[in-house]
């Protein structure tokens, strides 16, 4: 009988971390992590949306339409890293440093270059360019992989 309930615990207990894990994910209905209208200040399901909302894959975003983006800088990664757009499409970037350390958005092709301290947020507006990519980084921490890029997918 003991041996049952042991082998009960080793098989329950993944079980219960797996749904614990998967209850702490995601954010409200809304799209938004941060629990209010998107990010910082407000906006609506339609135009708002955030890295731990629907859309992303493979550390990117679909983007199309949205005129606010919710972006994550941690210790060392923009989540999520990839926008995709459409071209000429103008965004406001809403940029929350979870990380411990100073991090920075800079698009040196449209002169964006902005310091967001540890546990501080901040906003960039940017364009997605006619076509192709555009690279911004963390001038900090670009050589530890903090890229990412605006890109316009071929038609």
């Amino acid at each position: 009988m003991a041996r049952r309930g042991v082998t009960l615990m080793l098989v329950a207990a993944p079980a219960m971390a797996l749904v614990l894990a998967l209850g702490g994910c995601g954010g409200d209905d809304n799209g938004s992590a941060d629990g209010g209208g998107g990010a910082y200040g407000g906006g609506s399901p339609a135009t708002t949306t955030s890295a731990a909302g629907g859309g992303t894959a493979a550390g990117g975003m679909d983007v199309s339409g949205m005129t606010m983006v919710d972006v994550v800088m941690q210790d060392d990664v923009f989540a999520p890293s990839v926008l995709r757009g459409t071209p000429g499409q103008a965004v406001t970037i809403a940029l929350d440093n979870t990380g411990t350390q100073e991090h920075n958005f800079s698009l040196e092709d449209q002169d964006v270059d902005t310091d967001v301290e540890p546990g501080e947020k901040a906003t960039v507006k940017v364009t997605f360019p006619q076509s192709g990519t555009l690279e911004f980084v963390c001038e900090y921490h670009e050589s530890q992989g903090m890229t990412g890029s605006l890109e316009v997918p071929a038609s």
